[in-house]
């Protein structure tokens, strides 16, 4: 049979991978309870009672694999705190850093505190209904500021009117004025620190003003950094080298005096150093995997049911796509994706997208999660099949020597490597790897 195109239309927006859910979508499925099947404690909830247990602002850490949750998480923890009645009320202001920083390019202290300040800025300007449109007055200071210090042959315009409010747009496309600007705040930066500082300080004031005592307890959630990635091998190096300095070198600096915040960062970071840990106000937090199977590989039927859910309320109607016994006919797709959310409306988009006839075949699922598979196997070199066999066998971290901890954590970034938790965290091979070339070449049979 056929399915109105207007339905279908409406599930593809649904099943977009890229897409977080804001907080009380009904489309959201609560991994971490009645039971949770992320681990034994929400990363959320972990995350709130560190800002509400402090009697003074903390600076926390939180990073997962694209489309785990990671955003929808943090604006559920943005809701619910907002909307939460004293004692346990606060004011969140989030930020997608996404809209400040190029993901691929180097990021640095300044980026970062400077998106920070401005967004604050106008957050004040607009809950105090100013004449001017918010965030306009603090971009104008920083201007006036800056050109002080730049060269008369620096590419800035030398009149703020002729950026305005696309100045931070600017700073973040063209790369010829960012670094000028980096520069020159490269000499000053301990000036620049304290400015900003005393501007978020002042801002925040203006805030509470607006709307209270709510606002005593202001947190700031710096989303998006997790996705600043090179664009080409030739520029990891230096990216990479960026974001370590950024959150270990530079760590003290992203601790704002007067607020709580929050930071998401690069999963692979946790394998390159310790010190996160001692730098931040508690452990780095990792979003697992949905758990589906334990070591040993048995299926975890509390972590298959939570992922059935997912797609049932991703679908609304889920037996006109896949049939009279849909649980069954989405049980091959939940299986090779390994509690992967991202996956599993990948696969599902892909069937929508390219089926005209419902409910589908099983030799249609099977072939979505072929071409899936097939893009994990592509880019599994040589290389690293004897780590990923290691993996597959051990499910810890490797330790025997710092290279072979990097390049597990070049593997986890790139979604070959997944991490679960039930007690202690261990990790396994992407259900998609196993069988690959790669692997088929170096052991033969005896590959994972």
């Amino acid at each position: 049979m056929t399915v109105d195109r207007s339905i279908i239309r409406r599930l593809i927006a649904q099943c977009d991978p890229q897409k977080p859910l804001e907080a009380g979508s009904p489309l959201y499925v609560p991994f971490d309870k009645d039971p949770s099947v992320r681990g034994e404690q929400a990363c959320i909830d972990s995350l709130r009672r560190t800002i509400f247990d402090a009697e003074s602002p903390t600076c926390q850490l939180f990073t997962g694999f694209p489309g785990t949750g990671k955003t929808s998480e943090l604006l559920r923890l943005a809701g619910q705190i907002n909307s939460n009645p004293p004692p346990d009320s606060g004011y969140v202001l989030y930020i997608n850093c996404e809209e400040y920083i190029h993901r691929f390019f180097p990021v640095s202290v300044t980026d970062v505190l400077g998106a920070i300040t401005y967004c604050v800025a106008r957050e004040a300007d607009r809950l105090e209904k100013t004449a001017t449109p918010p965030g306009e007055t603090y971009l104008r200071q920083f201007f006036d500021s800056i050109r002080r210090f730049l060269p008369t042959s620096a590419h800035l315009q030398p009149k703020f009117e002729l950026y305005g409010l696309s100045l931070m747009l600017e700073l973040r496309n063209n790369r010829t004025i960012h670094d000028e600007i980096e520069e020159a705040l490269r000499k000053r930066f301990q000036d620049f620190v304290r400015e900003c500082y005393e501007e978020i300080g002042r801002s925040l004031k203006r805030i509470q003003k607006s709307i209270g005592s709510r606002a005593d307890r202001f947190i700031v959630i710096a989303d998006g950094l997790e996705k600043i990635d090179a664009m080409n091998e030739s520029q990891r190096e230096s990216i990479e080298n960026s974001l370590e300095a950024l959150f270990v070198a530079y760590g003290d600096f992203l601790r704002l005096p007067s607020c709580h915040v929050i930071y998401t960062f690069p999963v692979w970071l946790r394998f390159r150093t310790a010190q996160l840990g001692s730098v931040f106000a508690r452990e780095p937090l990792t979003l697992p995997m949905v758990k589906i199977h334990d070591r040993e590989g048995h299926d975890f039927a509390a972590g298959l049911d939570k992922m059935y859910k997912l797609v049932a309320c991703r679908l609304e109607k889920p037996e006109q796509i896949f049939g009279q016994d849909p649980v069954a006919a989405v049980r091959p797709i939940l299986t090779a994706t390994g509690g992967y959310p991202r996956d599993v409306l990948r696969i599902l988009r892909n069937l929508l997208q390219n089926e005209e006839q419902f409910p589908v075949t099983s030799a249609r699922i099977e072939r979505a999660i072929k071409n899936v598979r097939q893009t994990y196997h592509d880019i599994i070199l040589r290389t690293d099949a004897a780590l990923l066999d290691e993996i597959a066998r051990t499910h810890r971290i490797p330790t025997a020597d710092r290279d072979r901890l990097r390049q597990f954590g070049q593997l986890f970034a790139r979604y070959l490597i997944l991490a679960y938790r039930n007690g202690d965290e261990w990790f396994d091979l992407h259900p998609m790897v196993r069988g690959a070339p790669a692997l088929m070449d170096q052991f033969g049979d005896a590959a994972p």
